[in-house]
């Protein structure tokens, strides 16, 4: 049998329709992987490349795929739906649609889309009972955990699965699959990769839980040293570490890098997905920098303690100032995430979290515009305590975390008060990344040039919607990751 994988084109970070995906899809090129390890002949077709719709037309006429599956996020969800909608005037081949968005909004899912099938939570097992079934024709498949299906003009969502708890015994992910050599990460060989999944921690903004769980599984480190071997012996030498809670077990992260240490391999690492400020030393930061560590990434989320604890993220911000001077102290690039419209957070909670941002000696900060995800809390406190800017049916489709656009508001922080906030924060965001990627003289040109809104568009559209301009950027910001 055959599966035919299709990506949609997702908005670029700064809002812009059709961002070059910087790489291939790791859960899709893990799934690919897995599925050809068990005997299945995969393909797969990523929008975000190929922006002519008659070339995926013509990739599933010559493919003749047995199954079609699509991928779907929380965020640009819209495009997902319309994506569905184009295939299913292009083949009755039975449709199946994942992603992270499934796990959070369920049967609604089948219920928006011409989808046959949904895959809740982790596909890899969920994926491959659906392929032994559908061959038998006219079956149930109400044995299959993780699924949700039709049955008639019924909706039938099956018990969720348990989790994977040996990642060891999944494949690596399978990036030739995608012809690798056509994205930007190609240009720079850098790889994404995961060495975990989950997140025990319970912050109210937060949709990973709903499809990864509450729990921490890891990967052992003899297994991600195997991996990192693999890419490097392919001649990968820059590494993006992408997993939520990598340095969650000390002891672990500190193995992983003695591991590479000893193996004597030159490579570099980032962790751009960000780690918790409560779970590092400076002897992990040591061993971090010696192993090829160049950049790590912090959430902080706010600079006002009470919202920190509202937010239940458990951390103070002393902690966040002592790991951006431990970082600085070792020699590793760092930057520290913060997130504008909390639930219940104030205007001067929010200028607190502006200046907090400001006073920090790290390399650049990063802000983004909160989107309260369905199934999340702070979705839910938004529907019974603020005012939707969006409905919050479109919102999804409409608005990026990186757009100045609110989606709800209340008395104590109102919509012109939190684009007052996030626009000050966008600014000190591009003025600092921008030097950081592209050198603090020409940064700063490219800073003052895009002030004009209209500048702004057209240099950042051509950055990261145009593959020249990417090409570009990359070559530009290359030296940012040693």
């Amino acid at each position: 049998m055959k599966v035919l994988f299709v990506i949609p084109v997702l908005r670029s970070m700064f809002g812009e329709k059709g961002g070059i995906p910087g790489h291939p899809h790791v859960g899709v090129a893990t799934l690919i992987a897995f599925l050809k390890q068990k005997g299945y002949e995969t393909g797969v077709f990523d929008c975000g490349l190929e922006s002519d719709g008659d070339k995926l037309k013509v990739k599933i006429k010559e493919f003749q795929p047995d199954l079609i599956g699509v991928t779907s996020f929380s965020y640009c969800y819209q495009n997902v739906f319309e994506l569905i909608g184009k295939i299913r005037k292009m083949t009755k081949t039975p449709l199946v649609i994942g992603g992270p968005h499934v796990s959070a909004v369920r049967k609604q899912i089948l219920e928006d889309t011409k989808a046959d099938f949904a895959v809740k939570s982790e596909g890899e097992f969920t994926l491959l009972e659906l392929l032994k079934e559908l061959p038998k024709g006219k079956t149930t498949y109400s044995k299959i955990l993780g699924l949700i299906w039709r049955k008639g003009k019924r909706i039938i969502e099956n018990p969720d699965r348990p989790l994977i708890k040996d990642l060891d015994g999944l494949p690596f992910p399978d990036y030739d699959a995608f012809g690798i050599e056509k994205y930007p990460c190609f240009r720079i060989k850098a790889l994404p990769i995961m060495t975990s999944r989950g997140c025990p921690y319970g912050c109210t903004y937060c949709s990973v839980k709903l499809s990864m769980g509450r729990g921490f599984r890891p990967r052992s480190p003899e297994n991600v040293l195997s991996e990192i071997k693999y890419w490097y012996k392919k001649g990968w030498t820059n590494i993006d570490i992408n997993d939520d809670c990598f340095t969650l077990v000390l002891e672990r992260a500190e193995k992983i890098c003695d591991l590479i240490i000893k193996n004597k391999m030159k490579i570099k690492f980032q962790l751009y997905n960000g780690i918790r400020v409560d779970r590092i030393t400076p002897q992990l930061l040591r061993k971090l920098n010696k192993a090829g560590c160049t950049f790590i990434a912090y959430g902080c989320e706010a600079g006002n303690q009470k919202i920190l604890d509202s937010i239940q993220k458990h951390i103070t911000l002393d902690q966040v100032k002592q790991a951006v001077t431990w970082t600085n102290k070792i020699g590793i690039k760092n930057a520290v995430n913060f997130i504008i419209g909390h639930p219940m957070e104030t205007y001067d909670q929010a200028k607190e979290t502006l200046s907090f941002a400001e006073s920090l000696p790290t390399n650049f900060v990063n802000f983004y515009n909160l989107v309260p995800y369905p199934g999340t809390d702070s979705f839910q406190w938004a529907k019974a305590h603020a005012h939707f800017l969006y409905p919050p049916d479109t919102f999804l489709r409409t608005v990026s975390y990186r757009d100045n656009s609110p989606i709800f508001e209340t008395k104590e922080f109102t919509k012109e008060q939190r684009q007052d906030i996030m626009q000050k924060g966008f600014d000190l965001y591009e003025r600092k990344i921008l030097k950081f990627r592209l050198g603090s003289t020409l940064g700063l040109i490219i800073y003052l040039l895009s002030r004009p809104k209209i500048m702004h568009k057209l240099i950042f559209d051509f950055a990261l919607t145009n593959k020249i301009g990417n090409a570009v950027y990359q070559l530009f910001s290359a030296p940012s990751r040693n």
